[in-house]
């Protein structure tokens, strides 16, 4: 069984798409199904079946999704040791919105690096919180940062921060808030139709809209708001600058003081430069 065949099974698990599957992998289509093909030889039992048009895990294939995410978890762990006792240099890896890694892991890893020479730290941009948490979840980043997720309770986690969940639109597009029904029936909103929190916090205020079109990534949503006569559902963090500029208008917050969250896999935290770079970060924010 190999490790690249466990890990597209894993991810298209994850994903429920084959596309979005193959991209994350960076695979063409047709050696993602070679891959799923590859296992269920193995098996020699169907990982999937077909649920009302939709494919979804047999009994088999949870019970090798659980195992799955084990050996890929324990296999990271014993390269990342291996290089530490060659004393390769030890990497770190952070992920989360371009606006998160602004405001929250690039000012300090300059002073991280400064006392620790023999760490090197990548910071990759995602598209959105359920992204990070994926990356996090199965070490594919070592720290990220969310807003508004419940978490594992294999994840640690350290408020750093706190943002609105708002519809807004440009002032060009909306410039009076007591219109926001005018606007609705007007102009399509854009929301992340991957985020439940999001989809949580407009329901239980009862908002309805006429045309609504999802979209998953919180910058795309941002661009297209700013740019297209369309309104938006985002958390106010990705929007502080056009705010204080008064270049959109909030037509009505869903939910106020929603967690930022600082996250890492809690056994990952026993590395001490991991720990002190959890703490650099967590108590930067002063909260």
């Amino acid at each position: 069984m190999e490790i690249r065949h466990l890990q597209t099974f894993q991810i298209v698990v994850e994903e429920q798409n084959l596309i979005q599957a193959a991209m994350r992998l960076n695979y063409s289509q047709p050696t993602v199904t070679k891959h799923l093909q590859h296992l269920e030889e193995e098996v020699g039992l169907p990982l999937f079946e077909k649920v009302d048009n939709r494919k979804k895990l047999t009994k088999t294939g949870e019970i090798l999704y659980e195992h799955a995410k084990n050996i890929l978890n324990e296999l990271y762990t014993l390269q990342k040791k291996i290089k530490e006792n060659k004393g390769e240099k030890q990497i770190i890896r952070v992920c989360g919105l371009d606006d998160y890694c602004d405001r929250f892991f690039l000012p300090q890893i300059i002073h991280f690096q400064k006392k620790n020479k023999n760490v090197l730290l990548e910071v990759y941009s995602v598209n959105s919180s359920d992204d990070t948490l994926k990356k996090v979840i199965h070490n594919e980043a070592d720290f990220g940062i969310i807003s508004g997720r419940p978490l594992p309770s294999d994840i640690s986690y350290h408020c750093i921060d706190y943002d609105d969940l708002v519809l807004f639109a440009s002032r060009e597009v909306a410039n009076d808030p007591s219109k926001k029904e005018e606007y609705l029936a007007k102009f399509p909103v854009l929301l992340d139709h991957r985020a439940p929190f999001i989809k949580f916090e407009v329901l239980k205020k009862g908002a309805q809209f006429p045309n609504a079109i999802h979209c998953d990534s919180d910058e795309g949503i941002k661009s297209a708001v700013l740019n297209q006569p369309y309104l938006g559902i985002i958390a106010t963090g990705r929007i502080k600058k056009e705010i204080a500029s008064e270049t959109v208008t909030i037509l009505e917050t869903y939910s106020s003081n929603v967690p930022i969250k600082l996250i890492a896999l809690t056994k990952n935290l026993s590395n001490p430069v991991f720990q002190d770079f959890y703490s650099l970060v967590s108590k930067a924010s002063g909260s």
